[in-house]
């Protein structure tokens, strides 16, 4: 929800250069508990339609009491499936997702299958990110590069690319749509109280149960707990560091139409 908080104006942002409107229906995929649907929610209003997948139902249940708690629960409402597994009978004005692809086994698969529920004419839009970058900060904070340097590479040990938003025109054209608008937008830091602290330590301390099975191991000095985006910051702050955050990318096209 921290991440959901950063996020939303480039995912806003990006859904309405898309061109979602008020009273469209849009599928969400991937909605976890809730972020983006809620989101999408607020953009088509009552007089739309929101539906959001995902195959964790306990975090549905949440995304669900959030809808109640923001009353928008008449009009956005979620499903527990896998993505492969869904079907329906509706048509949807826009499929939509964010930082949903790049955990696909075959992203273009995915998203060819999804489509068959979008209305001719239809919109397709993605929000997926690019946090590769080998030296997010300068002057160079070791400690802060070295645990961005350990996220994105837990991402690649376990088959995911963390710098799946550069392949997100390849991945368009693959699912059988025109090559989509892209843009991207990158987050920049540093200051004293930035987010990017509690971003990423945030992201240390999930991952962190996983490194030693894949091969690796925190930087020296580095624990994996709440005091870690204290120590970002103050290393980073003593240092004077602009620290260059993960690129979104936003990319969104229209199905064919007809075929």
């Amino acid at each position: 929800m921290m991440q959901a908080r950063i996020m939303r104006p480039y995912t806003e942002g990006f859904f309405r250069r898309a061109g979602i409107v008020s009273g469209m229906s849009v599928l969400d995929l991937g909605a976890g508990v809730g972020d983006v649907s809620i989101l999408a929610g607020d953009i088509v209003g009552p007089g739309g339609r929101v539906v959001g997948l995902d195959r964790d139902a306990a975090g549905l249940e949440r995304a669900r009491q959030r809808t109640v708690e923001q009353g928008c629960s008449s009009w956005v409402s979620f499903q527990a499936t896998n993505l492969d597994d869904f079907s329906t009978a509706d048509q949807f004005d826009a499929v939509v997702g964010r930082y949903i692809l790049l955990y696909q086994p075959d992203a273009a698969a995915t998203l060819r299958r999804l489509i068959s529920f979008l209305k001719p004419g239809g919109i397709v839009a993605f929000h997926e990110v690019d946090f590769s970058c080998p030296h997010p900060s300068y002057p160079p904070c070791e400690v802060f590069d070295e645990v961005v340097w350990l996220v994105a590479e837990v991402f690649r040990r376990v088959g995911v690319r963390p710098d799946f938003g550069r392949f997100l025109g390849k991945t368009f054209l693959d699912a059988g749509l025109p090559f989509p608008a892209i843009v991207a937008e990158t987050l920049v830091g540093g200051e004293r109280g930035s987010a990017f602290y509690s971003w990423v330590g945030a992201i240390v301390v999930s991952v962190a149960p996983r490194l030693a099975d894949l091969g690796l191991a925190l930087p020296a000095g580095v624990v994996a707990d709440h005091s870690l985006a204290a120590k970002l910051e103050g290393a980073a702050v003593a240092q004077g560091s602009q620290i260059i955050g993960s690129t979104q990318f936003g990319a969104w096209a229209r199905k064919a139409l007809w075929s």
